[in-house]
């Protein structure tokens, strides 16, 4: 399968961030990771970062933001997807991501 080139711009101890690494080694997809220092970001960061937050994703000349997108977006381009086919049980799990995001909020 051909994918774009992908671009996974993110910081290390960035827990959303290994959300999209997770996903990126479960399902094989070629990539590249910069690991940017969040104290100190790049000029070139902030002008494509809309949040000015990681991971942002580039795919070939365009911006994915925000990690949850990210995952939604990597999972749709390659085959199989990690949500179950019934609509109920995927929102389900889309229910769990959110709860999961709001535990890393009040823990971090």
């Amino acid at each position: 399968m051909s994918y774009p080139h992908l671009e996974l711009v993110s910081h290390h101890l960035c827990p959303y961030a290994q959300r999209a690494v997770i996903l990126l080694r479960e399902k094989d997809i070629p990539h590249q990771n910069t690991s940017i220092d969040l104290a100190n970001k790049p000029d070139w960061f902030r002008q494509i970062s809309p949040l000015g937050k990681v991971p942002l994703l580039k795919v070939d000349a365009a911006v994915v933001f925000e990690s949850v997108v990210i995952c939604e977006y990597l999972n749709e381009i390659t085959p199989g997807s990690l949500h179950p086919s019934n609509p109920l049980e995927k929102a389900k799990h889309r229910s769990w991501i959110e709860f999961s995001a709001n535990i890393l909020v009040t823990t971090a």
